[in-house]
């Protein structure tokens, strides 16, 4: 499995709703030895060129129709299984650049699609962008308000669409090569659906049984779990331990460490085990370096489980590289820095 120094997006982003959670162990944390501070962050810098740098290739090749190209790159990035630093996929990127952007309508943009469909009818790339549309297309109907605020007329065009995703996808469900990426978008056409827990269990075994590596079907099974959509609290925290444990050793660690993401914060999150989730952040840095993100996201747990000491040694890493995707706002950020250098009493830091 190929690694270039590329840093690592992660699909998802979850933000911060300051309440903390006592901690129960004090474990010891050990600053990575094998990437600075510094270094990470040059290689965070150079990755984002990178993925960028992707983004734009594909997104210029379906602009002249070169579907041939695009994919030939795919099919590349597939077969050598590229991760960036951090551990992340760079087939992910490949789709991002593949997404309509300004000037072009969601409309055009799905008749391009289509036209390369046509095109390459064996191309499982061209269907895999296609479904994403679709499904981007139907969360733009529906906006991103409260279920009660959506009108019928939205919430009909948004069924329409994502009917049309799963479409595409169940007529593509055969071909070969097949690609990770479909069954990740049949996983957002099942929540979409509100498929029942049984289906929606049974299509990500089929998917941890294609690709056992692609995390994101995990956290997206985690996102299922959460009580805002079909789980009860704890639900995502045991999936964890059930995926990291079937997997083992540092790996399974690694993995434990990313699913935990999706719970931070929500209800259940207290459930995690602290302790793992440090040996997961520790793993990542001997499997494959770590990004600011993540190390931004090991300090946001600290301050979740109150463990200070851990909390100050990951904060003086960071510095001011402080991550909107983890934090979304410096105040946030700065509240939870000044509680871990101890110039304000814990609970009045956390709780205000």
């Amino acid at each position: 499995m190929r690694t270039i120094r590329v840093s690592s997006i992660l699909l998802f982003a979850f933000g911060v709703a300051l309440q903390p959670v006592i901690a129960k162990a004090q474990p010891t944390f050990q600053p990575p030895n094998t990437l600075s501070a510094e270094n990470a962050s040059s290689e965070g810098q150079e990755d984002t060129v990178a993925a960028r740098q992707l983004k734009a290739t594909v997104a210029d090749l379906l602009l002249h129709d070169k579907y041939d190209e695009i994919d030939r790159l795919a099919d590349k990035i597939r077969r050598d299984k590229t991760r960036l630093i951090g551990g992340g996929w760079m087939l992910p990127h490949l789709y991002l650049g593949l997404e309509y952007s300004n000037g072009v309508t969601p409309e055009e943009h799905i008749a391009k699609l289509k036209a390369w469909v046509a095109a390459r009818p064996q191309s499982i790339t061209a269907r895999v962008a296609l479904a994403r549309a679709y499904i981007s297309y139907a969360w733009l109907a529906r906006g991103s308000g409260y279920a009660n605020t959506v009108t019928e007329e939205r919430w009909q065009r948004f069924k329409e669409r994502i009917a049309e995703a799963q479409h595409v996808l169940d007529d593509s469900a055969n071909m070969s090569p097949m690609c990770p990426e479909w069954f990740l978008e049949m996983q957002k056409v099942a929540l979409a659906q509100g498929w029942d827990a049984s289906r929606t269990a049974t299509l990500f075994d089929q998917a941890r049984r294609f690709e056992p590596d692609y995390i994101y079907f995990y956290k997206s099974y985690a996102n299922y779990l959460l009580p805002k959509w079909d789980g009860k609290p704890g639900d995502a925290a045991a999936f964890a331990k059930e995926s990291a444990d079937a997997v083992g050793g540092p790996k399974g660690d690694y993995l434990y460490f990313h699913i935990g993401m999706v719970s931070n914060g929500q209800t259940g999150f207290s459930q995690l085990d602290w302790v793992r989730l440090q040996s997961g952040y520790q793993a990542q840095i001997g499997l494959y370096g770590v990004t600011n993100f993540d190390t931004n996201q090991l300090a946001l747990f600290a301050w979740r489980f109150q463990d200070r000491t851990v909390a100050k040694q990951v904060f003086d890493q960071i510095g001011d590289k402080w991550s909107k995707e983890v934090w979304r706002t410096r105040a946030s950020f700065e509240k939870a820095r000044v509680w871990a250098e101890g110039s304000t009493d814990s609970t009045t830091a956390a709780l205000h």
